[in-house]
């Protein structure tokens, strides 16, 4: 079996999502198969954020992105445009693929690989291009992520559909027709794609290592300890300002408690917004790896995801997709969760395994005491540490894959 998996227009990267959720989950399917030939190619613009992130050390970090990979091929192509601007505009979109797409066919046509796994709408939509036109015999894996046009709109706050939304709702229908399977990471998402018309759907939820991040229960708090996990500015999914409405909601119900805020967000802005609640009440800090996170997570009583108040039928379908990896973070330490409804892949795991609380953000009447305490020592931290083994381990998954590629391949 030889499978490639494939990123178009992305910064490859050993850390963060990509790191993780990308290379991370593919090096664990890789190591489910027995005599496999596996590659990774990596489509990068040639003036891309790595330029500004790591500056002149963007090397390094490819390096180390080799290192995650271990024995398994990757391949960098270029893509000539600027990261930032080509990447989705009906215009533009061209540039993604003019004159990279030569690099990659010569890459397919001598690989000649049975299984092609895409991240993201771009990838795909190459893949299948390249098939056609070479007469190749790979299956495709659409593995979207997420709502790319609904989130491609919200971002360029588009109020109403236009050419560039319409043009990548097209694109995405035909992804979800031609491909041989697509992957969705929440039951929402699935749902919106099966409306959409996909040929073939699998379920496979965000990845995290349960094996280090698990429950850490050390019998009763006295303190309510709430936690906001994540990237938190006015402009991020989960803003500052709902996280504080929601906290100022909390502290009604529970007066003897805390806020922890993680996150590598400026502390200072966060600080701004929250200066209305008295400062022994807010713990700010950040951390690098599980080791650090399972630590600051082992005295926390709920996990907060705020989300934010939806403005459009593009948020509102983009919210209704969404599950997040600080969901899966929160239930594999066994730690209940509060949940915005209009986040809804999130809000639907929580219902059906009983993970915690979902609220209306505009009447929190669900916040109720009852409800709060219902959770507060419930001694069931195993439990929901176990539905997250079940659910979101990386080796559970990387078995899910596995048999994907199987049955695909008929191996």
């Amino acid at each position: 079996m030889k499978v490639c998996y494939l990123t178009w227009g992305e910064t490859p990267r050993s850390y963060g999502v990509f790191g993780s959720q990308v290379l991370g989950q593919f090096v664990a399917n890789t190591d489910e198969i027995e005599n496999g030939s596996f590659y990774f190619i990596s489509g990068v613009p040639v003036i891309h954020s790595g330029h500004i992130r790591e500056k002149g050390k963007y090397k390094e970090e490819i390096q180390k992105v080799k290192q995650k990979l271990g024995k398994i091929n990757f391949i960098s192509t270029p893509i000539f445009a600027v990261q930032s601007v080509a990447y989705m505009h009906r215009f533009l979109f061209k540039f993604l693929f003019h004159g990279a797409e030569s690099f990659l066919s010569k890459h397919l046509r001598s690989i000649k690989p049975d299984i092609i796994h895409c991240r993201g709408y771009g990838a795909t939509w190459l893949a299948l291009k390249i098939k056609k036109k070479y007469n190749l015999n790979y299956k495709v894996i659409f593995d979207a992520r997420g709502l790319f046009p609904e989130e491609y709109a919200l971002k360029n706050k588009y109020t109403q559909p236009n050419e560039n939304y319409l043009f990548l709702k097209k694109m995405e229908k035909q992804l979800l027709a031609e491909s041989d399977v697509t992957i969705v990471v929440s039951d929402t998402m699935a749902q919106s794609y099966e409306e959409i018309g996909a040929k073939s759907i699998e379920k496979i939820y965000l990845s995290v290592d349960t094996e280090n991040l698990n429950s850490t229960s050390s019998g009763s708090k006295d303190e309510v300890v709430y936690c906001y996990l994540g990237a938190l500015t006015q402009a991020t999914w989960h803003t500052t300002n709902d996280l504080l409405e929601l906290y100022t909601e909390l502290r009604k119900k529970t007066p003897n408690c805390k806020l922890k805020i993680i996150t590598t967000s400026s502390h200072e802005a966060i600080k701004e917004v929250f200066a209305e609640i008295p400062e022994n009440e807010i713990m700010l800090t950040s951390t690098k790896n599980t080791n650090e996170l399972k630590a600051a997570l082992s005295d926390v009583s709920f996990g907060l995801l705020p989300y934010r108040k939806s403005t459009s039928s593009y948020e509102d379908a983009v919210g209704y997709s969404i599950l997040g990896t600080k969901t899966v973070e929160f239930t594999a330490m066994g730690i209940p969760v509060i949940v915005n409804k209009e986040c809804g892949g999130a809000s639907v795991l929580t219902n059906k395994y009983d993970l915690g609380i979902t609220y209306s953000p505009k009447t929190f009447e669900e916040l109720s005491v009852e409800n709060i305490n219902r959770y507060i020592n419930d001694g069931k931290e195993i439990e929901r540490s176990n539905v997250a083994k079940d659910l979101f381990d990386y080796k559970k998954n990387a078995e899910r894959y596995r048999k994907l590629y199987q049955k695909l391949t008929g191996v």
